[in-house]
């Protein structure tokens, strides 16, 4: 499998995590199934060839067509990718992908959707584009101008949610959820509703991931720290709930994890 990233125009960048190329030609069986744990991100894909549907937590992506969205909120998925695989990718950072597909996050929340129950109008146009066009350059190019009208169609700001969300990752998910209620002003109810509506998760939950991811950036790190050591630096109250979240949200201990060759995270 032959992975390329490729860059953001900067009116995207705010919006946009990544954007990637994946291709097999099928001469090797491709990527051997694969976990991927829940980072509070949705991500965009496009095929431009005729392949094998992937195969996502044991729903097919046949029914999608060439283009679907991925919300990966608080739930692992296994993925199974086919042989021929020709993948244009666009990761979201949490929060954002609201602002190109008018619906609220919640309700494709850890789901595979087909991308044609969100751009109705416009996405045979784009996708006949992004088969017929030579490159994977001109394909990222032609992504990264209709996502541009997107934005500037569906953008609406919230500064309240930006800085939640901007809280939320500075202090790794370790911050009292009514504190930030008080801080912005509005009601635990409707933070928890503007949350839903954003990013798919409430504020506690995504709180919870926050921390989760990391412990996993400690855990990669610090391989040999004891459990009840990772907790603590992690921010867990205690042992019991740092593996309590590794189980619920990866599917192992942290020592399973650690130990396995096909988690991506």
């Amino acid at each position: 499998m032959q992975l390329r990233l490729y860059k953001i125009e900067p009116a995207l960048q705010p919006f946009v995590k990544v954007i990637c190329s994946m291709e097999n030609n099928g001469i090797d069986s491709g990527l051997p199934p694969f976990r991927v744990l829940p980072d509070t991100c949705t991500e965009l894909f496009i095929n431009y060839i005729d392949n094998a549907p992937t195969v996502i937590s044991g729903k097919s992506t046949a029914d999608y067509q060439r283009s679907f969205l991925v919300s990966r909120m608080n739930r692992f998925m296994d993925v199974q990718s086919p042989a021929i695989t020709g993948l244009i990718t666009v990761c979201f950072y949490p929060g954002a992908a609201k602002h190109f597909f008018a619906l609220p996050m919640n309700e494709i929340a850890n789901e595979v959707t087909g991308l044609q129950h969100l751009w109705k109008g416009i996405l045979v146009e784009i996708e006949e584009q992004i088969v017929s066009a030579k490159t994977n350059d001109d394909r990222v190019m032609i992504i990264q101008q209709y996502l541009y009208k997107e934005l500037k169609k569906n953008y609406k700001e919230d500064k309240t949610i930006e800085y939640c969300l901007w809280q939320m990752n500075c202090t790794k998910g370790q911050l009292s959820i009514g504190n930030l209620s008080d801080t912005t002003g509005i009601s635990n109810r409707q933070l928890l509703r503007r949350f839903n509506d954003h990013v798919g998760l409430s504020p506690k939950e995504f709180a919870r991931i926050c921390r989760f991811i990391n412990s996993l950036s400690i855990l990669k790190k610090y391989p040999a720290m004891s459990l009840t050591e990772m907790a603590y630096e992690s921010g867990y109250y205690d042992q019991a709930h740092f593996i309590h979240d590794y189980k619920e949200f990866s599917g192992y201990s942290p020592g399973q994890l650690l130990a396995s060759a096909h988690c991506v995270y």
